[in-house]
C-alpha cells in the first residue's frame, strides 16, 4: 500500500528487498501494471497482511511508552502530520533512502512501515525502549553461592 501526500492511497505490491530505483518507486498495482511513481510524492508504504482502504491506523502515537524494543521516535511529515513509532535501534538497520518503523497501532493488519526520508521535516527520539546498553547483574565474587 502506497500512501501519496495527495492522500491518494495505491494498493498493490512493491518489492520489499528493494522498493526504490533511482528516485522512483515501482509499484505493481491490483490489475498487474507497473507504475513508477517519483520519490518525492511517496508520503509512506505500508506493508499489510490484507488489503485495507483508508487510513493505515487510527491512533498516530502511543497511548503510554511503548513495549517492543528499539528507538521511540516521533516523525513530522512535510504535511504536518505526525506519527509515533518504533523502529530498531541498530546502525545496521539504517538506510540512506528510507527508514523502518512500527507505527504505534497495527490493528488495521500494517506489518511495517517505510517511509522515505525526503518526506520527513523532522525527526526525534523519544526514548529508548529496551537498552542493550544494560548489562545482566553479576552476583558479587566474595557472596556465597546458597545451592551448588
Amino acid at each position: 500500500m502506497v500512501y501519496r501526500f495527495e492522500r491518494e492511497l495505491l494498493a498493490g505490491f512493491v518489492d520489499s528487498a528493494n522498493p526504490f530505483e533511482g528516485n522512483q518507486v515501482q509499484f505493481l498495482n491490483r490489475e498487474g501494471v507497473v507504475q513508477s511513481i517519483p520519490l518525492e510524492q511517496v508520503k509512506l508504504i505500508c506493508f499489510v497482511r490484507d488489503w485495507i482502504d483508508g487510513p493505515a491506523w487510527q491512533r498516530n502515537q502511543y497511548a503510554v511508552r511503548p513495549r517492543q524494543q528499539g528507538l521511540w521516535v516521533r516523525l513530522k511529515f512535510r504535511d504536518g502530520e505526525s506519527l509515533e513509532a518504533t523502529m530498531p535501534n541498530s546502525l545496521a538497520a539504517l538506510d540512506p533512502i528510507a527508514l523502518t518503523i512500527s507505527p504505534a497501532e497495527t490493528t488495521q493488519g500494517v506489518q511495517r512501515v517505510l517511509i522515505p526520508r525526503q518526506a520527513l521535516e523532522t525527526f526525534e527520539v523519544l526514548g529508548v525502549v529496551g537498552s542493550p546498553l544494560k548489562k545482566a547483574q553479576s552476583k558479587p565474587q566474595n557472596q556465597l553461592s546458597m545451592f551448588d
